[in-house]
């Protein structure tokens, strides 16, 4: 065996060869000068054919979408022409030669690849077309089920505040039952509605300059009798801001701090509940890979931690927490709720181009820490 001749530089026709994609040789002025056999296989035109004929005769966008590959060094998918007049769908890309004067242009079949994803994107258009209309059909139907349900509720209330006369202990005790679970059914139903809504691009996002402390600071002013009257430990602490000035939608920022803080209200019995805001520490930035985060990368975000110590989350909800259709028979009526709920506040997060994590660990309970940019562009 000869080992220099595994130093010499290949010939054009060994490459022409050896490459696994089609290569054709394009002139300056557009025509083909040259094709592999690995081509020819792909167009199944004879050399005889191509050579000397206009690249665009054979390649939609010919010679204007080579010259837009080479300055962008890219690749795109085009149609190709073929004897059987087939559909033909190849990947190309191209580059001049080290002398300027001719375009190498690769080209790859993807025919089946392409029909195969377009038939999967047909599918989920269709799909998503039918869970859009079915969440339209349900958002704009809701308020009939939110009457139904408020009827049975102010009934089984007013029942129980003697409007017919004493009831006795048992009937006391249905009625009661009826009450409780109606108030459930309606928390846990107009969570899900409002996750239709977002699922759907129903809500109206709406941009304001707004002073972030300030709108925090109220939201969580406006939780503190409610906690008090069930008794439960509750702080807030808003004084980490550097930058409070902020661009984004006010209201969504309160349906979602608000929502985590319901959990809380609803789930929790017995426990400390507390909610920090500010600018993130650099820390944050840096474990969540965000790219040399320094102060003024801080400046243009804000962390909301709400923490509650006597609510948590099995493994198993945890690991699916953001999807609201997910269940399996280990799930109670609270975890339930809390998925609901964290999946709209996710989704509002997401749409205001934040990022949101759930932590929830036994004997330390849960925690949700949400990243907001201070302008939604």
């Amino acid at each position: 065996m000869n080992l220099f001749s595994l130093f010499k530089r290949p010939k054009k026709e060994d490459i022409f060869e050896i490459f696994p994609d089609g290569i054709v040789l394009v002139s300056m002025d557009g025509k083909i000068l040259d094709v592999n056999a690995k081509a020819l296989q792909i167009l199944g035109f004879s050399k005889l054919d191509l050579v000397g004929s206009y690249f665009s005769q054979y390649v939609q966008g010919g010679s204007v979408l080579l010259n837009k590959l080479i300055q962008n060094s890219q690749s795109a998918v085009t149609k190709a022409a073929n004897p059987k007049k087939e559909d033909l769908f190849v990947e190309i890309s191209a580059a001049k030669s080290e002398d300027l004067e001719k375009v190498y242009v690769s080209i790859r079949d993807i025919t089946a690849n392409y029909k195969h994803q377009n038939m999967v994107n047909g599918e989920y258009e269709i799909a998503k077309k039918i869970i859009d209309e079915k969440n339209s059909f349900l958002t704009g139907i809701s308020g009939e089920f939110f009457n139904l349900l408020n009827s049975v509720t102010s009934f089984s209330k007013a029942l129980n505040d003697g409007v017919v006369g004493e009831l006795n202990d048992k009937q006391s005790k249905y009625v009661s039952i009826i009450n409780k679970n109606s108030n459930e059914l309606l928390y846990d139903l107009e969570k899900l509605f409002k996750y239709f809504e977002v699922e759907s691009n129903l809500y109206q996002y709406e941009n304001k300059n707004i002073d972030m402390a300030d709108l925090l600071s109220n939201i969580a002013k406006g939780y503190e009798a409610p906690f008090a009257k069930k008794k439960l430990n509750y702080s807030y602490d808003l004084t980490s801001f550097d930058t409070r000035s902020a661009k984004t939608d006010p209201v969504a920022v309160e349906i979602l701090v608000k929502n985590v803080l319901d959990i809380s209200l609803k789930l929790t019995d017995i426990g400390t509940i507390s909610l920090n805001a500010g600018n993130p520490p650099i820390e944050f930035l840096e474990l969540k890979d965000f790219e040399n985060p320094n102060e003024d990368t801080a400046k243009k975000y804000t962390l909301i931690e709400i923490k509650d110590s006597g609510f948590v989350l099995p493994q198993g909800a945890l690991e699916n927490i953001y999807n609201p259709y997910y269940l399996d028979d280990k799930m109670s009526k609270k975890t339930i709720s809390a998925k609901i709920t964290l999946a709209l506040v996710l989704k509002h997060v997401k749409n205001l181009k934040g990022d949101m994590w759930v932590y929830s660990k036994p004997s330390q309970g849960t925690l949700v820490s949400i990243l907001l940019p201070m302008e939604n562009a």
